[in-house]
Order: C-alpha cells, then sequence, then structure tokens
C-alpha cells in the first residue's frame, strides 16, 4: 500500500510540473524551432510597465522592468537579462532568451524565457526564491527602429516548491536601439 502511495504522488507532482499556462508557451516555442530567427543588427533597452497579478487578483500591484537585449549573436535566440520591481516591494533580477519573429516589415512576436530570483518583501508569495518566467510580445517596429509592444507574461517555481501560486503581468513595453 506504501509503494502504491507513493506512485500516486509522483503522477501528481509529475502532472503538477507542467501547468496550462505554461503550455502555451512551451507549444509556441516548439512550433517555431524551424523558423529561422531574425538576426538583430544592434542592441536594445526594453522599459516596461505592467500589471502584476493580473489573473489571480491575490495581490495586484503595478511593476517596472528594465532589460538590455543583445541583439548580434552566434546563439539560437538573443540574450537578455533584467530587473522587474513591484508596488509590493517584489524584486526579480533574471538572465534568459529570448527570440525575435518578423511578421511583415513592421511587426515582430517575441516569446522569451528567464530563469532568475525573487524576493517578494510585501509583494506575492511565490514560495521559492528560484522562479521562471516566460512571456510572449507583440511589437511595432517604428522607422527609427524603436518599438512598442504588448505582452503577456507568466512566473512561476515550476512546481519546485512547496506550493506554485504563480503570477501573471500584462506588459507594455518601448524597445529602445542603443
Amino acid at each position: 500500500m506504501h509503494v502504491n502511495n507513493y506512485n500516486i504522488l509522483l503522477k501528481r507532482r509529475k502532472i503538477n510540473i507542467i501547468h496550462k499556462r505554461n503550455l502555451f508557451f512551451f507549444i509556441i516555442i516548439l512550433f517555431l524551432l524551424p523558423v529561422k530567427f531574425y538576426a538583430q543588427e544592434t542592441n536594445y533597452i526594453a522599459i516596461s510597465s505592467a500589471v502584476f497579478d493580473i489573473l489571480q487578483q491575490v495581490d495586484p500591484a503595478y511593476e517596472t522592468r528594465i532589460e538590455f537585449r543583445l541583439g548580434e549573436t552566434n546563439l539560437w535566440g538573443h540574450p537578455f537579462s533584467g530587473i522587474m520591481v513591484n508596488t509590493g516591494g517584489a524584486a526579480f533580477l533574471y538572465l534568459g532568451l529570448y527570440y525575435d519573429i518578423p511578421v511583415g516589415d513592421y511587426f515582430y512576436i517575441t516569446p522569451s524565457f528567464a530563469p532568475g530570483l525573487y524576493a517578494k518583501n510585501k509583494s506575492k508569495d511565490l514560495n521559492l526564491v528560484l522562479q521562471f518566467r516566460s512571456q510572449i510580445e507583440i511589437a511595432y517596429k517604428f522607422e527609427n527602429k524603436s518599438r512598442i509592444s504588448i505582452g503577456f507574461s507568466h512566473v512561476s517555481n515550476a512546481s519546485l516548491g512547496k506550493e506554485n501560486p504563480g503570477v501573471e503581468s500584462l506588459v507594455l513595453t518601448y524597445i529602445i536601439p542603443l
């Protein structure tokens, strides 16, 4: 009987690792694997404003982000790093990869993924310092190569903690070429 309970717990754990919210981003990335990604000519600074915890509304706040996005690279994708802070005092420092997919001459779809370190302060408790952010953006490129985008992101501990409440943000970003 003890072995049977253990197997049930293992099955539940495996199911919890793949969340429906993250599955969407995973499918997009798999779907886009054969796509040749756009080689950027420059680096960018991205400045964002967002609504933190927009779906669950357990502990909503406003957030601000700043990111450095590397353009030229030999990698499959582009490295980026950033920091997010919100009005609840939380901070999230992250490093990851993003992929620019051109749609015509002026639009881009940009999925990204970044692990990072989260400090909650008085904001939402995500039950672990290590968190993972997945995001999708749709951007419009201006003639001066700056962009404006709207995005949706999900941050969670991928069920590595006791609980995995996760948090979603609706993000408005201005991307400035350097």
